[in-house]
């Protein structure tokens, strides 16, 4: 029995997230507690550190779609310039 409850606790440890001590320059302590709901130093850094990857996700979706929007921007300057050429040619009947 204390050997499956030791065996339980190494398997437990051996998958919690392991701490790394870190000097975080007092700026980006400052910077992270704008942006996170808590104003607690290791709280804010954290909150921060684990929305990174989705703000990189949306920025790249929003990139995308920004350079979307410019094709189909192009695409309507181009039929506009059309639209206009076809007027000026029914004017000059």
């Amino acid at each position: 029995m204390i050997i499956r409850s030791l065996t339980n606790f190494l398997d437990l440890a051996a998958n919690m997230p392991r701490s790394v001590k870190l000097e975080i320059p007092a700026h980006l302590v400052e910077s992270a507690q704008l942006y996170a709901p808590t104003r607690h130093e290791l709280d804010a850094v954290c909150y921060v550190l684990e929305r990174f990857p989705d703000v990189v996700a949306d920025l790249r979706r929003l990139t995308a779609r920004v350079a979307q929007l410019d094709a189909e921007s192009a695409q309507l300057d181009q039929l506009v310039a059309e639209l206009q050429a076809i007027a000026r040619r029914v004017l000059d009947l």
